[in-house]
């Protein structure tokens, strides 16, 4: 019996169909707009709340899922980004990457980094450390919630509609005003169009206001955007006119890796 065959004569077996739910769990986690309950993961299942539970607590031991106590709700767990990372780099997106960014990084000398969307997060899949003394610090696999608001997330959800992008960051912070969330996704839309994302401005990233971002969109060969590429520094010294000056190398750079991928 080939491969194929065994394959399909197991589907609807007990064990295949625990790992299609367990599939189809992770799928409606990173599908939804926020963390999730176990009354809501069961329905999107099509299964009991106690078998929706006995698998969120196998992928939770897998860090697949994280629980918290306190919401008692369910989101992505760290195991995900590291799977984007390898897959990423299977797919030589990072090893595509690395050497354009390196040369990036002698040009401007901040912090280059490349992120890949995980759900409601980033994962950074490729870095290329800045040459100041005073620079930001990243590793491979490190994965940040884009409710940083910083430039690499405006390029992550350039593609996705604007009234899902006003429902995550309006769930993120219900504090922000209607006009601070509508230019957020003003600039979110405006991605494909301008080419770059700019956060100059101090306290603009709501995760590390001290570090000001810009980013470009890397492109597949279908056109969608499937990472951001990142130069990040300290807001005193990477302002707003630093930003303009590094413009046309971080286009060039993201345009030449959008190329390797296929981009046209």
């Amino acid at each position: 019996m080939d491969v194929q065959s065994g394959v399909q004569e197991s589907i609807g077996r007990p064990g295949v169909q625990s790992v299609q739910r367990a599939v189809q769990l992770l799928e409606a986690l990173a599908a939804a707009q926020s963390p999730q309950t176990m009354q809501s993961l069961a329905l999107k299942l099509g299964c009991s709340p106690s078998t929706a539970h006995r698998i969120a607590v196998t992928l939770a031991q897998g860090n697949l899922l994280e629980f918290n106590p306190l919401t008692k709700r369910y989101s992505l767990g760290v195991g995900i980004a590291k799977l984007a990372q390898r897959r990423a780099e299977q797919n030589d997106l990072s090893s595509i990457a690395q050497p354009f960014m390196d040369a990036l990084r002698e040009k401007v000398l901040e912090t280059t980094s490349l992120w890949t969307r995980v759900g409601d997060s980033k994962v950074c899949v490729a870095c290329s450390d800045g040459s100041y003394t005073i620079r930001q610090y990243l590793q491979i696999g490190t994965r940040v919630p884009m409710a940083d608001l910083s430039a690499g997330s405006r390029v992550l959800l350039a593609d996705d509609r604007p009234e899902s992008v006003r429902a995550l960051v309006s769930n993120w912070y219900p504090d922000m005003t209607n006009d601070a969330i509508s230019d957020f996704v003003a600039s979110a839309a405006a991605v494909r169009t301008a080419g770059l994302s700019l956060v100059p401005e101090e306290n603009a990233n709501r995760v590390h206001p001290d570090v000001a971002t810009m980013a470009a969109p890397v492109f597949d060969s279908s056109g969608t955007i499937v990472a951001a590429l990142v130069v990040a520094g300290p807001v005193t010294r990477f302002t707003e006119s630093a930003m303009t000056r590094a413009s046309e190398a971080v286009l060039g750079c993201a345009h030449s890796i959008s190329a390797a991928l296929g981009a046209v």
